[in-house]
């Protein structure tokens, strides 16, 4: 999977796919609260914490002024390898207009070339 990269949507705007890090957690939570999701903490510490070997994670962010080190979380994904779709699949479309589509792509293509591997 392609991370530590940026995809463009439709509008122009461009959002950074990476990994999830340990102080993404507010920044997941606010992106919870913005679309109006809820999670427990146990799904919270799943989706920031994961096996490599059967699952991946994405995390979408945009430059933002004055955030946490400059970024907003803008949408998160999650694919595990053995089922090959989307798992987990949070956009905020108003933030980042077509993003669910996009993470959707990037998520099945990782688990097609994984499954192909």
């Amino acid at each position: 999977m392609l991370l530590h990269t940026h995809l463009t949507l439709l509008d122009g705007s461009r959002v950074r796919l990476r990994l999830p890090q340990a102080r993404d957690r507010a920044g997941l939570l606010a992106l919870l609260g913005r679309v109006g999701v809820g999670i427990d903490l146990l799904d919270l510490q799943r989706t920031l914490r994961f096996d490599p070997q059967r699952r991946a994670v994405v995390f979408a962010t945009t430059w933002t002024p004055g955030a946490v080190a400059g970024e907003t979380v803008v949408g998160v994904g999650a694919v595990t390898f053995a089922h090959g779709t989307p798992d987990l699949l949070i956009a905020d479309e108003a933030s980042a207009p077509g993003l669910g589509a996009a993470l959707a792509d990037v998520l099945h293509t990782a688990a097609s070339a994984r499954r192909a591997a």
